[in-house]
């Protein structure tokens, strides 16, 4: 049986911990940003060359192919069989911007969705940004794109600006997407929560995939602790319209799309 999970959540908001730590249940597939099985199927989802034809960064049902969508079904579906596993994990950040076009093309899915605090995520990518291996190809551009009718009065300029404008569009199609779903077809967990209760925040994610805790997640689980300093104060007025309202419920860990 085909058994889809998508972990959701913008870059730099720990969806690498999360699913390092998932996946090391045995009766797991995990597949880790493998850009290359989609760009496989849909080419023009490879926003990261300069050379990809008509890049698409939002998709939605309407762009779904029946042949191609056969193709990366089967790709997909391929994995989990040769791992002889009951579970297929998959990990790509940029899926907050395909939400709807997995739905569709996945609708057996279910979804692991993460959010973090915006401040310390915008800032993780500000350094991203300076080792010049962040915003390749068009990303960026195209993120632009879709934010201008919500921000239209405000200017982007600095690396964390930039991070921030990437967190609050995240944040804008995942907090869409998950309010119309049904409560069943997903868990929502925050990285506070991963960090401060990791037993019980994993426990929590393994009961909703139907799962029994392994011995290698248990063990894992104990290792994850918090490397960066916690971030509450916005240095500007322009960071601040930037992240808009899900800032601050970010900031104060109050934040739930239900």
């Amino acid at each position: 049986k085909f058994t889809p999970f998508f972990i959701i959540g913008c870059g730099r908001s720990g969806t690498t911990i999360l699913g390092n730590t998932i996946s090391s249940h045995p009766e797991i597939k995990y597949l880790n940003e493998r850009r290359d099985i989609w760009h496989r199927c849909y080419p023009e989802f490879n926003i990261w060359e300069e050379t990809t034809n008509k890049r698409i960064l939002l998709a939605n049902e309407s762009h779904v192919d029946k042949v191609k969508n056969n193709k990366l079904r089967n790709l997909f579906f391929k994995e989990q069989v040769i791992s002889k596993s009951s579970v297929l994990l998959e990990k790509l950040p940029i899926n907050n911007f395909r939400l709807k076009f997995l739905k569709s093309s996945f609708p057996e899915a279910k979804f692991i969705y993460l959010t973090r605090n915006g401040l310390e995520v915008s800032k993780s990518i500000e350094n991203k940004i300076k080792k010049n291996n962040w915003y390749t190809g068009s990303k960026f551009n195209l993120i632009e794109k879709i934010s201008s009718e919500e921000l239209k009065d405000v200017k982007i300029k600095l690396d964390i600006e930039k991070g921030m404008l990437e967190w609050r569009m995240s944040m804008v199609q995942s907090d869409r997407f998950f309010k119309k779903i049904k409560a069943e077809d997903f868990i929502h967990i925050s990285y506070e929560d991963l960090i401060n209760n990791p037993e019980k925040t994993i426990s929590r994610v393994f009961s909703f995939m139907s799962l029994d805790l392994s011995i290698e997640v248990k063990n894992l689980s104990k290792t994850i602790k918090r490397k960066n300093n916690i971030i509450k104060n916005v240095s500007s007025e322009n960071l601040k319209k930037i992240g808009g309202a899900f800032l601050d419920r970010s900031i104060n860990n109050t934040y739930s799309p239900i």
